[in-house]
């Protein structure tokens, strides 16, 4: 009796040409190969699949034309459904890693942004903080007169001079995170040793600054690692490194 390798297919009557591969569709692949290998098992007398092997087809029971089925059944999954879906597989996992190529060179440009920003605040504070200097020993110098005088401009003297080491520390402060780079992408793992991991990444790129602290940032959410800080020696570091970021690949 004729047997149609149609039948196997049937799980697959929902894939047509252009389909893009998804969880949907690998149900459906999976299906139909677990019918045919189901069939054939029991036409081996054999129980599991990895069985379905030469010597067991190789018997008088098993028909030239219950072999040529299975043979077209299986030629038909692979040519007509398995490798285009693969295809299609590939062609979507080039597309999300160009996506997430232009994200991390946007990521990229923007930490470069901050980072000039950050540099050019700093230097207006700088001057700032110049110019106020300048003022205090003005004042100090011009217009000390007497007892009670030089008491009151010391009071003011030393409000402004408050306001300047608070200038200064927020100057330090603003140096301090300049000095930061965030990695992203950077597999987790429990027992990790951030510090390695950073300076290897940066040798790709044919970079050895000095890593002077390294932590992960943020919460851990899924199996979605965290972003790296790194805290190089220098501003001026910094932006050589983002220079080269784009190297990684």
């Amino acid at each position: 009796m004729h047997r149609s390798p149609n039948k196997h297919l049937s799980p697959l009557k929902d894939i047509k040409s252009g389909t893009k591969f998804d969880a949907n569709v690998l149900e459906q692949l999976v299906n139909a190969k677990t019918n045919l290998c189901n069939e054939i098992c029991r036409e081996l007398h054999v129980e599991r699949h990895d069985e379905i092997k030469y010597v067991f087809l190789n018997k008088r029971t098993i028909s030239k034309e219950l072999l040529c089925v299975w043979l077209e059944s299986v030629s038909s999954l692979l040519d007509a459904f398995c490798i285009p879906q693969l295809q299609s597989a590939l062609k979507q996992c080039e597309e999300q890693q160009q996506q997430i190529i232009e994200a991390q060179d946007s990521i990229i440009k923007l930490q470069s942004k901050v980072i000039e920003n950050r540099d050019e605040e700093l230097a207006c504070l700088k001057s700032t903080v110049k110019e106020e200097l300048k003022s205090v020993q003005s004042t100090v110098q011009t217009e000390m007169k007497s007892y009670s005088a030089v008491v009151s401009r010391s009071c003011t003297a030393a409000f402004s001079e408050k306001k300047l080491h608070a200038a200064v520390k927020s100057a330090n402060d603003k140096e301090d995170r300049s000095r930061n780079v965030i990695m992203y992408g950077v597999k987790e793992t429990a027992d990790e040793t951030l510090s390695t991991k950073a300076s290897e990444i940066l040798l790709e790129i044919g970079e050895k600054p000095v890593v002077k602290d390294c932590c992960r940032v943020g919460l851990k959410h899924g199996e979605s690692p965290r972003p790296v800080k790194v805290c190089l020696s220098s501003s001026d570091m910094v932006q050589q490194v983002l220079r080269k970021a784009r190297l990684l690949r």
